[in-house]
């Protein structure tokens, strides 16, 4: 940024002004925000300027991403967005099923995931081969 006259650098090189929240971006630099996140937990999810924070995790190979490493993804997501089984990146604060929603499942609602659970814990209602 000193070095560009209008103290935006944008992508590696001097540009008018930084991106705005929900364009493009490859570096937190980049951003207006200085937030550089995926827009949400989705192998075809784009990086774009986060509105105001990101979360950082490990994503994994084994689940599509290309490699394994540590990812940024923006928070305060609406509800519908893909967000894997991290409550952090949903306004809410409740990743049900892999997407935001208004809040977690109580007991005796179906689940996949222990996380989409409001007791945290998901399990069969009987002891048998086909129970939900």
């Amino acid at each position: 940024d000193a070095i560009c006259a209008s103290s935006a650098c944008v992508e590696g090189a001097c540009a008018e002004a930084k991106r705005s929240i929900g364009e493009s971006c490859t570096f937190d630099n980049s951003c207006s925000t200085n937030k550089c996140g995926y827009n949400s937990y989705s192998t075809d999810a784009s990086a774009v300027c986060c509105e105001r924070d990101y979360y950082s995790m490990f994503t994994f190979s084994t689940d599509g991403w290309p490699t394994t490493d540590i990812r940024k993804f923006c928070q305060d997501r609406p509800i519908g967005t893909l967000c894997g089984v991290t409550d952090a990146i949903c306004a809410s604060s409740a990743c049900v099923e892999g997407a935001c929603a208004e809040a977690k499942r109580s007991i005796g609602e179906s689940c996949t995931f222990d996380n989409s659970c409001s007791t945290n814990k998901c399990g069969y209602n009987s002891y048998s081969t086909d129970a939900s």
